[in-house]
């Protein structure tokens, strides 16, 4: 156990360090063309997207086009992801669902696949910040927008109320964080298990031991947190999509005008 412990203190975990805040020297960038800088992040991002509009062509060209009465297994699967979102988005947004759905569908696929992209050796998109506040930016608009749309003038009552405003700015903050924290964890446990594999445990636990966790310990989380990405968007939605309550002193001055009336209808009888 002594051995054991001191082998723990031998791994060198700097590299965590680096993991979570790169340092990039001038010059290391992927691409810098003046002031516009790639890092390695928004590099993955790049390709998450080339390839995301690249598979949509090629399913559009090619299974979208021959649609077939007897689905086979592929558009089976198309049908299910996007009556999946669909479905969702109908039941939270109401008439917003057409604009929601597809929306909610690209931003888990987006999320996804720019987790997915550290099983090819590339630092996942979503890991840089800006991604994250993008992506809740995204959602704060919509929540504002569809406010307004739906509920027009009267969504200026939502702002009267201090707390509603405070509670409406850390949407995107928590968003942002709760995204990046999640994603950004899920890679420090994976790369701290080939550090201890490496440093530590290489002589008693296979080397095949990471290469079967991390493509499950990865795909579980990219699912999950695009999942999870969803549902708040459309939750959030749809509480600003709700009807403002009417006053209280309304209800009360029509019943008693009520009671008044039959009182006098009963009096005349």
């Amino acid at each position: 156990m002594q051995n054991l412990g001191s082998q723990q203190m031998a791994v060198d975990f700097s590299h965590l360090a680096e993991k979570i805040f790169p340092n990039i020297e001038p010059g290391e960038h992927v691409i810098e063309w003046g002031w516009f800088v790639v890092n390695d992040s928004v590099f993955s991002g790049f390709i998450v997207v080339a390839v995301l509009l690249l598979v949509a062509l090629i399913l559009r060209l090619t299974v979208i086009r021959h649609w077939k009465t007897t689905p086979t297994p592929i558009q089976m699967f198309l049908e299910w992801l996007v009556c999946f979102f669909d479905k969702s988005a109908d039941e939270m947004t109401e008439k917003y669902s057409g604009l929601m759905g597809p929306y909610t569908f690209g931003a888990a696929a987006y999320i996804c696949c720019g987790v997915l992209i550290e099983l090819f050796g590339l630092r996942p998109a979503i890991a840089d910040l800006g991604a994250c506040i993008a992506l809740a930016l995204c959602t704060f608009f919509f929540i504002h927008a569809l406010g307004f749309a739906k509920n027009k003038a009267r969504r200026l009552l939502h702002y009267l109320n201090p707390i509603n405003i405070v509670t409406d700015l850390a949407v995107p903050v928590s968003m942002t964080f709760r995204l990046f924290g999640s994603i950004l964890s899920g890679m420090v446990i994976m790369d701290m298990i080939y550090l201890l594999v490496e440093g530590v445990l290489f002589t008693v636990v296979p080397i095949v031991l990471p290469a079967i966790l991390t493509p499950l310990f990865t795909l579980f989380h990219a699912l999950i947190q695009s999942y999870v990405f969803a549902s708040l968007t459309l939750t959030f939605v749809q509480e600003a999509i709700e009807s403002p309550p009417k006053k209280i002193k309304q209800k009360k001055r029509r019943a008693k005008s009520l009671l008044a009336a039959e009182n006098a209808t009963a009096a005349e009888a």
